[in-house]
């Protein structure tokens, strides 16, 4: 392990990790500058992610599952353009950094998860897309914490139609029964990764099934949190 962490070292001396918004030399991801652009939101509620401002938490609502969620960022340029890519443009490597960028606002090991799970794609669009984002961002996060990120035993099972522009009443509808759990979870407490938390539906559905396994606990941690009516806004692959 020791020649290991030599060699990482080396590397990381001889080939300097570059941010991926300004290109600049950056310690791991995104740099301290290009952190800053990206907007947060403020006093979050830590059930829904949410600002404490909101007047009605959704939290409060009868089909919410979800214990807690820590998504620390707005949905709004320029962090879109970088969530964008990654999932639309087979950006891979923003995976990685934007995993990072999360990591540094989760700060410690939190004491209350005992793994790790990224949302699943279906079979069909995992073909088309080739990976998951939700993994890419979930892996350094598991490396850092010591977690396990549990990768077998959950899946999708039914290939939902996209859910952009849909409310919050038409994904609960279009994500029923879309999820499946094999493996028994008794008493285990799991954090959801995933890239953009928009109404909460996706994390909900999940997590619904990872407790009528035996989950103790669910958490949901993401990048972004959509605040209003998701826009849709276009994104620019970075040229490199």
């Amino acid at each position: 392990m020791s020649l290991l962490n030599d060699w990482r070292s080396l590397v990381g001396e001889l080939c300097p990790e570059s941010c991926p918004g300004c290109e600049m030399p950056s310690g791991a991801g995104f740099c301290s500058a290009c952190r800053q652009a990206f907007a947060r939101i403020d006093s979050p509620c830590r059930r829904c992610g949410l600002s404490a401002w909101h007047q009605r938490c959704p939290a409060l609502a009868a089909d919410w599952r979800i214990d807690s969620v820590r998504a620390p960022f707005i949905y709004a340029p320029p962090l879109t353009t970088f969530l964008q890519a990654l999932k639309y443009a087979k950006e891979r490597h923003l995976g990685r950094a934007l995993g990072q960028l999360l990591l540094g606002e989760l700060g410690s090991v939190p004491s209350q998860v005992d793994a790790l799970l990224a949302v699943p794609l279906h079979a069909r669009r995992l073909r088309m897309r080739t990976f998951n984002q939700a993994d890419e961002i979930a892996r350094p996060l598991a490396r850092a914490f010591g977690c396990r990120l549990l990768v077998a035993g959950v899946r999708r099972t039914r290939h939902t139609p996209s859910q952009t522009g849909l409310d919050r009443r038409e994904r609960i509808a279009s994500l029923k029964r879309a999820f499946a759990v094999r493996p028994n979870l008794q008493g285990l407490k799991l954090a959801i990764i995933d890239d953009v938390i928009t109404t909460g539906a996706t994390i909900n559905a999940l997590g619904s099934a990872l407790k009528a396994a035996g989950a103790d606990r669910v958490e949901a941690w993401a990048v972004a949190r959509v605040i209003g009516p998701a826009t849709g806004e276009g994104y620019a692959p970075r040229k490199r």
